[in-house]
């Protein structure tokens, strides 16, 4: 059995990746030939899982994924699910008190810096957080390598978090509220800096753009 396949059996109900969600990125990390990849947002760590069984199983590769410190609360964990399927040492996941962005600022400052092919980015979905989160992404991707962007067409006023704590959206004007940031960011900041739009995948709720040689 694959370890793609032993992700597939072992988590049938942790959200938040489906199979065919799975399926795709499979496709498209292998097409690209990514090895050192980032994602933004792991949640309980099953889209982490599964990139680290794409890696395991072509015998090549490691994941640095990033989300909120209480990301270790959630049962399972992204520590558990890693322990479970044996993958641990595919990933390193970074655990940030208050954002990404500044886990981002630690490795874009670093001695060396890392670069990476390939960022999975599924993380914050608001304009602010989300729109500075590219450009730092940007920051640490080479020449030619790619961001796929999850939830394009999320917004505040369809989220059932935000539905669920009406007080939260209260902060933001109402056409912030109405607006798919994510969107946003594909059709202004990345074709700012020279990003080609490769693809969207609708049913998957994605985009896929190459940063400029």
């Amino acid at each position: 059995m694959t370890k793609f396949d032993l992700v597939t059996e072992l988590f049938p109900d942790v959200p938040y990746m489906k199979l065919g969600q799975a399926q795709k990125l499979r496709e498209l990390i292998i097409a690209e030939g990514a090895e050192d990849i980032i994602e933004v947002g792991f949640y309980q760590g099953k889209s982490s899982s599964y990139i680290a069984a794409i890696l395991e199983d072509q015998g090549k590769g490691h994941l640095s994924t990033f989300d909120k410190s209480s990301a270790q609360n959630h049962s399972p964990n992204i520590e558990n699910l890693l322990e479970k399927t044996g993958l641990g040492h595919r990933v390193t996941p970074y655990y940030c008190k208050r954002s990404y962005t500044w886990e981002l600022q630690r490795l874009i400052s670093a001695d060396e810096r890392p670069q990476f092919d390939f960022c999975y980015f599924d993380g914050g979905h608001t304009w602010d957080t989300s729109g500075f989160g590219v450009i730092l992404i940007d920051m640490l991707l080479r020449p030619g390598g790619v961001i796929l962007l999850d939830d394009m067409d999320w917004s505040i006023s369809k989220s059932p978090h935000y539905k669920k704590n009406p007080k939260l959206s209260k902060q933001y004007d109402q056409d912030e509220q109405d607006a798919a940031p994510v969107r946003l960011i594909w059709d202004t900041i990345l074709p700012h800096f020279g990003y080609e739009q490769v693809a969207e995948y609708p049913s998957e709720g994605w985009g896929l753009a190459r940063k400029p040689l």
